[in-house]
């Protein structure tokens, strides 16, 4: 039960409100951190024309659909990804909640789930995800944790969390000083190990084992996924391997797309 008692139904359809909002903000960090923009200020603006926008064109999903896909002034299309980024995390929200019984704690990792997605995202766009992303998200769930856990005792959960972020920020140490150029596409995505370490290490031994099962089997369904998309670029390009990052696609970030799948699993394995 939820520290308030409040009907488990209001709570979780209050989580995927607040996500549907928390998703409209991580699509200005997926857009503006990796190209040293401020995410404070200014105003939502259209990327073609400029304008910044009015508060009722940033209204979650709602203004996407008012405006038809396009920019009010120079009707050039709107990412149909946009909403579909606050969709998501609306629903993973609500999931969280749920499967946390819309205790405090959901809180914590409904942080995490939101550090996870900009993250996943930055690094889709073929970008490095900045460690600053996933540690803030990391850090403010931790202390979400040590007060809401530790002040009912459950010390397991603090412990566990700790003991996981740690454990993700050591292997994002060792990946670094393995390759400190950060060329290897095949890598991306280290420091959502720190996200997922906290993640984990928070829901006990079987639901990591589901966690960690999923993971070895979609990391590796994406690595033939990059051998496939290698061997057909050689071949379009007459046997030279083309290295631009800025065209990694989805299954060239295996680490990310493990992890991501992993966690909701992990997740649920937890009920």
């Amino acid at each position: 039960m939820n520290s308030y008692h409040l009907p488990l139904p209001f709570v979780i359809v209050a989580a995927g409100l607040i996500g549907l909002l928390v998703g409209s903000f991580l699509n200005v960090v997926v857009y503006r951190i990796p190209r040293g923009l401020s995410v404070a200020g200014p105003r939502s603006f259209c990327p073609r024309c400029n304008r910044q926008l009015t508060w009722w064109e940033n209204v979650p999903v709602g203004s996407w659909v008012a405006l038809r896909g396009r920019c009010r002034t120079c009707h050039q299309p709107i990412s149909l990804r946009y909403p579909l980024v606050e969709l998501c995390t609306g629903a993973v929200f609500a999931l969280v909640t749920w499967a946390w019984d819309g205790t405090i704690i959901s809180a914590a990792y409904c942080a995490l789930a939101a550090a996870m997605i900009a993250v996943s995202l930055i690094e889709y766009d073929g970008r490095r995800a900045p460690l600053l992303v996933a540690a803030l998200g990391t850090g403010i769930a931790l202390a979400i944790i040590v007060i809401g856990a530790g002040r009912q005792g459950h010390w397991w959960l603090v412990s566990g969390s700790l003991i996981g972020a740690a454990v993700g920020l050591v292997a994002v140490s060792l990946l670094r000083a393995g390759d400190p150029d950060c060329l290897d596409p095949r890598e991306f995505g280290r420091s959502t190990l720190v996200v997922a370490g906290c993640w984990f290490g928070g829901l006990g031994l079987r639901p990591t084992a589901f966690g960690a099962v999923t993971s070895i089997v979609a990391y590796f369904l994406c690595m033939l996924g990059v051998w496939a998309t290698t061997r057909q670029r050689s071949a379009a390009n007459g046997g030279v391997v083309a290295t631009s990052r800025s065209a990694v696609p989805l299954l060239s970030v295996p680490l990310v797309s493990a992890l991501a799948l992993a966690m909701p699993v992990a997740l649920i394995a937890r009920g």
